[in-house]
């Protein structure tokens, strides 16, 4: 599927496109072999200020998944190990609050994981920036810059099976790394929700323009 065009930055809606920009950020999916993944036009500001972001991103998501799989495992020994040792503020943050928890698993049992802040302002940024883009990719439209995007990383798997959810649109990322839902408000375009869900273990969901 060939992204729509746009002379402006679909991130920002305000600088012009030189470059384009993976959503989600191509570093989600180390460790996928043909993972053909989603482009939009972006400006250099948007896409290469980024990064620092999207690498914290995906060692914190990683570190909440594990190696659950192959992928998952590529991820960590590939991306998220290097990046927490060579980033130094990231990995004192993260050990600084780590700890140990007890979790009752869906069959009953106890297990010990482990539990830690993530930055809100740095998840914000990096589902907002995610979801303006991929918004543009399936509609052809820019989101407007003064509409709200609100993201909210989500405690354990969410609800699919209620009326709304069922009517949402599926696309699939990274052979299947990545899987999310969105529904647009039909008589108001720039109310959407979008859920996403990577390595069938980390659930985000997002809102635009004020749904709940």
């Amino acid at each position: 599927m060939q992204p729509p065009k746009s002379e402006t930055c679909v991130i920002c809606g305000v600088r012009t496109a030189e470059t384009v920009d993976h959503v989600p950020p191509k570093g989600f999916f180390k460790g996928v072999t043909n993972a053909q993944l989603r482009t939009v036009p972006a400006c250099w500001v948007c896409n290469n200020g980024a990064s620092s972001d999207d690498e914290d991103m995906r060692f914190y998501i990683s570190a909440q998944i594990g190696k659950q799989n192959p992928a998952s495992k590529v991820l960590w020994d590939d991306g998220a190990y290097k990046t927490i040792k060579r980033k130094i503020k990231l990995r004192n943050s993260f050990l600084a609050n780590v700890r140990e928890i007890e979790v009752l698993e869906e069959d009953g049992s106890i297990k010990t994981r482990l539990a830690f802040h993530v930055p809100i302002s740095t998840y914000q940024r990096v589902f907002e920036r995610t979801t303006r883009g991929l918004y543009f990719f399936h509609t052809g439209r820019i989101l407007p810059a003064n509409v709200a995007v609100s993201a909210t990383m989500l405690a354990g798997t969410p609800n699919m099976d209620t009326d709304d959810i069922r009517h949402f649109k599926m696309e699939s990322v990274g052979a299947g790394a990545c899987v999310y839902r969105y529904g647009i408000v039909h008589d108001d375009v720039d109310c959407s929700l979008w859920i996403y869900e990577f390595h069938q273990a980390h659930w985000a969901m997002v809102t635009t323009g004020g749904v709940e």
